[in-house]
């Protein structure tokens, strides 16, 4: 439960920040919405799960970041075309909808928070000679 916890704050910290600058801007869609909707994957892949000063390899967080960058894209895709157009009042910042930049990004960033925490985030028993569980 804690890793869900933190892939909804570390993935909603840089989907929100990413989908704030997209909504200050005036991004709703389009090429550069993609774009910003793949760099958020890319970002949460980097800054959630295991740390990648810590990562077993050097390509682990590049990898991630990879991986993240297409599903970022992909989902956002995915939204432009399937989530319905509705709108909502936000205050301080008007109007926006479901299928806009800015909301697809923060959703974006939770969802693949969530995925890379709870997949990559936990931490890694080593077995000893004795068949004892050690942690590293």
């Amino acid at each position: 439960m804690l890793r869900v916890l933190l892939g909804i704050i570390k993935g909603g910290l840089v989907g929100g920040l990413v989908g704030y600058g997209l909504w200050y801007v005036k991004i709703p869609s389009g090429v550069l919405a993609y774009a910003a909707c793949a760099v958020v994957g890319a970002l949460v892949g980097l800054v959630a799960g295991r740390a990648p000063w810590k990562a077993e390899t050097a390509w682990t967080p590049v990898v991630k970041m990879i991986v993240g960058a297409v599903i970022g894209g992909g989902l956002a895709a995915l939204g432009f075309h399937f989530v319905p157009a509705t709108t909502f009042t936000v205050p301080k910042l008007g109007e926006l909808s479901l299928a806009s930049g800015p909301v697809l990004a923060l959703g974006i960033g939770i969802l693949y928070g969530i995925f890379v925490e709870v997949d990559d985030g936990g931490s890694k028993g080593v077995e000893t000679a004795d068949g004892k569980k050690k942690k590293s």
